[in-house]
């Protein structure tokens, strides 16, 4: 059986950008020119490329790994963030 390879293309880097700026599905659909399906597809790409579950794990994994950084972030997400570094 042949197991689909996530990569990081550049629209999912897009799509994790706009995550990190607060952009849910339908508003990353309009920004991008994208049907909210492949939305929906590229951001579960996106997950399985980063191995997390949630927009809040796959912000937190693209810092850590220099994808996007703190400065970029919405207010919101940076109060998330700031939250799971003290948990840790």
């Amino acid at each position: 059986m042949h197991k689909h390879k996530a990569r990081l293309t550049q629209r999912r880097l897009e799509i994790l950008k706009l995550i990190a700026k607060g952009f849910n599905n339908e508003q990353i659909a309009v920004k991008l020119e994208m049907s909210l399906s492949n939305t929906k597809l590229q951001k579960w790409r996106l997950y399985c490329y980063l191995c997390v579950h949630s927009a809040n794990d796959a912000v937190f994994i693209g810092i850590q790994k220099g994808l996007i950084f703190k400065n970029d972030l919405c207010e919101s997400m940076k109060e998330v963030i700031n939250g799971a570094n003290t948990n840790i």
